[in-house]
Formats: C-alpha cells, structure tokens, sequence
C-alpha cells in the first residue's frame, strides 16, 4: 500500500499577496513617517533656538551685561538674516553690535551655524537683548516649513515661550 505523503510549504501566489499586503501598507506609512521626521526637525531646531536665548538671558545676569541675541552674518558679527543661523553675545555698549573679544573674555559667546535649508526662521527685528537684570529681550521669531510652525515670543521680562500656531 502507498501512503499519500502531503507536501507542505508556501506558494509563490501566497508569498506575492504578502509581498502586495507589504508593499501596500509601506505606501500608507511612508507620508505619515516623513511627517514625523519633518515634525522633529522643527521641534529641535526651535528647541535649540530658545534654549540659547535662554542662556542669553542667564549670561545678562551673570555677567550684569546687555547680551545679544543676532541673526548671523560672520562668526563674530551680526547680519540681517535668521536663516544663517544666530550668535549670542556680549554688547556692553547696547548698540546692537557684537564686543570685540579677547582671550580672558571670547566673543560670540554662541554661534549657531545655518539652519535646515527646509525652514524658513524669521523675526520682528534682526537682534534681540536682553538687559543685565534679564528683562528685555521683547520680540517675536518664527520658524516654519511648509504648513508647519513653531513660534517663540520674548515678552519684556525676558521670559521666552513657544507656540505651535
């Protein structure tokens, strides 16, 4: 008598319904994870904005000087344009100008090269400062890419927030 052996294993219908099951959920998924990415990318860059606006802020009590917050021009000096990036210095004169440094005492304090080419960071003016007790500081930057936005506003007691409008 011959016994029926029954063979097992997967067809290669079975394996190209998983391969289009896959490949279908990998077209739902990919948009929502560039999102993400691009979502993260914004909140750390904004995260990175205001935590060096906050030590600003801490350097004017520290050191009981106006400290600038500026769009960056040079490596020591400020410029008109947010998108390259911002520096923190000292400003003892409050003529929204960079100190020159020295060895005992460098100047910028911070510099924060270009941002994401992706974003598009602007401000209500090209400086902030903030006063040797902290206060000051008063304006408004906004960073954005595409329909997304985080906005980070100095009141006049130097207290920095971020909004997600």
């Amino acid at each position: 008598m011959q016994s029926m052996q029954r063979q097992t294993g997967i067809t290669i219908i079975e394996v190209m319904i998983v391969v289009a099951i896959a490949a279908i959920l990998a077209t739902i998924a990919a948009p929502s994870f560039s999102d993400f990415i691009a979502n993260t990318r914004l909140t750390s860059t904004m995260s990175q904005l205001t935590s060096d606006m906050n030590r600003a802020r801490s350097e004017a009590i520290k050191r009981n000087s106006w400290i600038l917050v500026c769009a960056r021009g040079t490596d020591t000096a400020c410029g008109n344009n947010w998108n390259n990036g911002w520096l923190i210095c000292q400003d003892s004169e409050p003529n929204n100008t960079c100190d020159t440094g020295t060895a005992a005492n460098p100047n910028p304090i911070t510099a924060h090269q270009t941002i994401n080419a992706n974003f598009v960071l602007t401000g209500s003016a090209t400086s902030i400062r903030f006063n040797p007790n902290g206060t000051g500081g008063l304006g408004t930057l906004n960073l954005a890419s595409g329909a997304k936005s985080r906005t980070a506003n100095v009141a006049a007691t130097g207290n920095i927030s971020v909004s997600n409008p």
